[in-house]
């Protein structure tokens, strides 16, 4: 019976599905035609419109196949024929799959394949892939489409939907900022995949009241209350608090303990902060930034071995009075310590935070308690590559291809890589001179992003990451170790680094006046 009803919905939509996928084709084409460099402006243009158009394109045909025997309503011929609802609905499910997931697979086995990547890893991409798009598109669409009788019906309930959704991340953003930003912490940072899990595992649940309702009961009144119920309670998770989840995380910490050393401590005997303007910071521009008065507290960090990065995931600030009242709850601005190298550069750490200038100015002269809550992750050097610095081709395992050049003002190197998957997260790089060992500063680059699958819906499910590392000042006014003539024999060299210890520390300070670390 299944299969007679595939059979059926291909031959009524097969020009549907062939457009959908042929949009898919299209659009891993221009990706790959694209290259690591990307300088052909018409296909940088397309790039960023067509993969728009093909995931569209699939929401609208995953609407179509279900329309097909619509649910809602008494009058559908399919409801006067012996067909089991258990096996209609599995047949919709296995057609979603093969016909939109299918060509999304496909297309991204052969686009890892066409850059050179092994079998094994370009299955394990597409594979992912396709299960990410499972949870975040082809259950809520198929379960969204099951409640109403047609496009237009699903036009309507989708533009009312898409209005309540805008009014409450609207809301929410202003709640948040209202708050100082301490409201919405786990969406979009570094554990926001746990809470990406704990949405899937809602959609899942909600998937199948929805069509259980639907297909076994036909009870469409009680489905439209359910997607009100599960959709309410997605929009909700995103007021996830943080440290319950990222507790969660500190117990996947991959070398627990690792961190045990570290510590953070308040350094008075630090100078204060210079603003790189030479100017006060009541005088920038005639008045601080955001209505916000900056403090940059001097920090002493101990305990980060050799070739080791600490990197900070969340600041959040408690501003008490003499009474032990909060007076400000905020979040400070995160930073990274590297120590890089056998003996590495211990430059200065300040701890900016940005007080509103209104409390700023009643509490400026008074001596009060801050509380400094560090959420922490400790980075380990895990490999490390080299790479020519001219017209350089490499495969590196567990970072991906990577091709470097010189751009065209003849002031840097750029290095431009390619990953199936969700790509390295910390990295330093630099330019060196094979025979005489010489090497520019280092440039550190770290994510807090510590999920285990990609997240990216578009284009693929490929990481595309690079930076420019600079040789030659324009201005005359810097020199580097490594300049132009020495490229030929020079190289840039990788060192990446892999997330060990996540933990938490405390820093309180018994007594403090806030004027006295505003910037210089």
């Amino acid at each position: 019976m299944v299969w007679h009803i595939f059979k059926k919905d291909w031959k009524l939509l097969w020009g549907f599905a062939i457009a959908v996928a042929s949009l898919h084709w299209i659009s891993a084409l221009i990706t790959f035609k694209l290259g690591l460099f990307g300088e052909d402006p018409m296909l940088e243009m397309l790039s960023r419109s067509a993969p728009y158009l093909a995931f569209f394109g699939s929401m609208f045909l995953i609407a179509a196949i279900v329309h097909l025997e619509a649910i809602p309503g008494a009058r559908q011929d399919w409801l006067t024929r012996p067909i089991p609802r258990g096996t209609l609905l599995l047949e919709k499910l296995l057609f979603v799959v093969v016909m939109v997931e299918g060509p999304i697979f496909a297309a991204n086995l052969a686009q890892g394949l066409a850059n050179g990547f092994s079998w094994r890893s370009s299955l394990l991409s597409a594979g992912s892939y396709i299960l990410f798009l499972f949870f975040l598109i082809i259950l809520p669409i198929f379960s969204f489409a099951s409640v109403t009788r047609n496009m237009t019906e699903a036009f309507i309930l989708g533009c009312g939907c898409t209005f309540i959704i805008g009014a409450f991340l609207t809301l929410s953003g202003y709640l948040n900022a209202s708050a100082h930003w301490t409201l919405i912490s786990v969406t979009h940072s570094g554990i926001g995949w746990i809470g990406e899990i704990f949405r899937f595992a809602l959609v899942a649940v909600a998937a199948g009241v929805i069509l259980a309702a639907q297909y076994f009961r036909r009870k469409t009144a009680w489905a439209r209350f359910f997607l009100v119920v599960f959709g309410s309670l997605l929009l909700i998770s995103t007021f996830l608090p943080w440290r319950p989840v990222f507790a969660l995380e500190e117990r996947l910490s991959p070398n627990p303990r690792a961190g045990v050393n570290t510590e953070l401590t308040f350094d008075q005997l630090q100078p204060r902060f210079t603003s790189p303007s030479g100017l006060p910071a009541s005088s920038e521009n005639g008045q601080r930034r955001d209505d916000n008065a900056e403090v940059f507290l001097p920090l002493r960090v101990a305990g980060v071995r050799n070739d080791a990065i600490l990197l900070v995931d969340r600041v959040e600030v408690h501003l008490l009075g003499q009474d032990g009242g909060v007076l400000y709850h905020g979040v400070g601005e995160r930073f990274e310590v590297a120590r890089e190298g056998p003996k590495p550069l211990e430059a200065p750490v300040y701890q900016r935070i940005a007080i509103p200038v209104s409390l700023y100015n009643r509490a400026k002269d008074q001596a009060m308690q801050l509380r400094v809550d560090y959420s922490l992750t400790l980075f380990g050097l895990g490999r490390s590559y080299a790479i020519s610095a001219l017209d350089g081709d490499e495969r590196m395992p567990g970072w991906g291809w990577c091709k470097t050049k010189m751009n065209e003002a003849g002031t840097a190197v750029e290095l431009r890589c390619m990953e199936p998957g969700k790509g390295p997260i910390c990295e330093t790089s630099f330019l060196e001179n094979a025979p005489s060992g010489a090497h520019n500063p280092p440039r550190p680059f770290c994510e807090s992003e510590y999920r285990p699958f990609g997240d990216r819906p578009l284009p693929d499910n490929f990481a595309r990451f690079g930076l420019n590392l600079p040789f030659r000042d324009p201005s005359g006014l810097a020199k580097f170790p490594v300049d132009g003539p020495q490229l030929p024999q020079s190289r840039v060299v990788i060192r990446m680094y892999e997330p060990e210890d996540h933990f938490t520390r405390s820093l309180v300070i018994p007594q403090v006046k806030l004027k006295d670390w505003e910037a210089q």
